[in-house]
This record gives C-alpha cells, sequence and structure tokens, in this order.
C-alpha cells in the first residue's frame, strides 16, 4: 500500500494538470484578496463577521482540491494506465482507500497554500488601510484549521466522484454544477436540508459564516460522512466495471 500511496503522489506532482490548478488557485486567491480587501468601504470590514467572510475565501481552495482528487481516477481511465494500476493493486477497497489518501493529501497542500495566501495578503491589506484585527484567537484558529481540513476532504471527495464516474468531462461538470448551481438553490430554498450537503457542510467548518450553518464540530463529522458515503459507492461501482 505505501508503495501504491507513492506512486499515487507522484501522479499528483509530475502532471500538468496539476500544476495548473495550483496556478489557478494563487491567481484566483490573490486576485480576489487584493480586490475585495482595497475596493471595500473600510466600514465593511470593521466587525470579525466581515473579516471572517473575506477571509474565509482560501476555502476556493477546495473546488481546485476536488478537481485534482477526479484526475486520480479519470485521467486513468481516459489514458488507459487503469489497467496497470488494477493489474498492480486488484483489491478494489485498497486501491480506493489508497488514492482517498493521496487526494486529501493534495487537498491539504492546496488548502495551506489557498488560505495561507488568502490570510496572510488579506491581514496584511487590512493593517495597511489601518483596519483594526478584530477576530478573536478562537476563531482565527477554527477558520485557519477548517479551511485546510475542509479543502482536505474535498480532495477526498474528488476521488469518490472521479470513482462514481470515470468520464473526465463529466466528473468535473458534474462537480462545479453540483457546488455552485443545485447545492445553493437547495439552501436558498431548504436551509435545513442544504446545510447538511457537502459545500455547506465545509463552510461550517470555518466559523459562524451564515447562522443557518451547522455547529463547526458537526460539519466535520458530516463531511467526513460524505467522503465515506461516496467513496463507497465508488468502490461498489468499481467492482461492477469492466476494463476494456
Amino acid at each position: 500500500m505505501r508503495q501504491q500511496l507513492g506512486a499515487e503522489l507522484l501522479k499528483i506532482r509530475s502532471t500538468r494538470t496539476s500544476i495548473g490548478l495550483l496556478i489557478g488557485l494563487v491567481a484566483l486567491a490573490l486576485l480576489f484578496t487584493v480586490l475585495t480587501s482595497t475596493l471595500s468601504p473600510r466600514v465593511q470590514l470593521l466587525t470579525a463577521h466581515d473579516q471572517l467572510t473575506l477571509l474565509s475565501f482560501g476555502s476556493i481552495a477546495g473546488v481546485f482540491a476536488a478537481l485534482a482528487g477526479i484526475m486520480l481516477f479519470t485521467s486513468e481511465y481516459r489514458f488507459g494506465t487503469i489497467r496497470p494500476t488494477f493489474l498492480f493493486n486488484p483489491s478494489r477497497e485498497r486501491l480506493m482507500v489508497t488514492k482517498v489518501i493521496a487526494g486529501a493529501l493534495s487537498g491539504l497542500v492546496f488548502g495551506v497554500i489557498g488560505e495561507g495566501l488568502v490570510f496572510a495578503i488579506g491581514l496584511a491589506i487590512l493593517k495597511f488601510r489601518g483596519v483594526p484585527f478584530v477576530m478573536t484567537g478562537s476563531n482565527t484558529t477554527e477558520l485557519l484549521v477548517g479551511a485546510v481540513v475542509g479543502t482536505a476532504l474535498w480532495g477526498a471527495i474528488g476521488v469518490g466522484v472521479g470513482a462514481v464516474v470515470p468520464n473526465q468531462v463529466a466528473a468535473v461538470i458534474s462537480l462545479l454544477a453540483w457546488g455552485f448551481v443545485v447545492e445553493n438553490l437547495v439552501f436558498g430554498f431548504l436551509p435545513k436540508i442544504g446545510r447538511f450537503l457537502p459545500v455547506h457542510v465545509a463552510d461550517s467548518m470555518m466559523g459562524h459564516i451564515e447562522p443557518q450553518l451547522l455547529p463547526g464540530n458537526l460539519g466535520s463529522v458530516v463531511l467526513v460522512g460524505w467522503c465515506v458515503l461516496i467513496a463507497g459507492i465508488g468502490v461498489a461501482l468499481l467492482r461492477r466495471r469492466d476494463v476494456n
């Protein structure tokens, strides 16, 4: 399993897609943080909630981590390397566990880079503008830990999505449509249901961004549950799916 995990991590590090996702994350995080923290009226940056909303944008790294996780399965189906992968590790369960761990570790890196950049640059611009930082130590810790851990779990979820939907384009479109459209509609019309869905569960892990979200500790448990559920569905489909 250690050798397989090393191989999966090597795939992530050495592919141009992963590098492109990391560059895209850095560019988007820099652009949003600089524009929002410099162009927002000072009065909209004074409360702890305002600053939490600004500095939590690093959670966008979850999208990039999930996309990287999707590539761990879909790229293998696309280029045919899934055959030697199955020959080397015929146990579908063990293969899924290995890829989920690799996806979570890569997500951890995405989370540290994304939230780290947003927090450091946002804090520096607030200080430059003379805006006092009013978030408490516990609020700050919850934000940073929640964003990084949530991103790592999104990397694992991406692996599960890639196993369920092996077509790369379909998997990416499904993920983006769910995260940006479907789940927001559900949360908007049925918040008591929507707050249990993965995007809003991940938001709850960073602090009190919206009053209708779950408590952070419960949110982390629910998000782990989503990882297990999607990975379980992926394993069941891998057992049934033939590889030509």
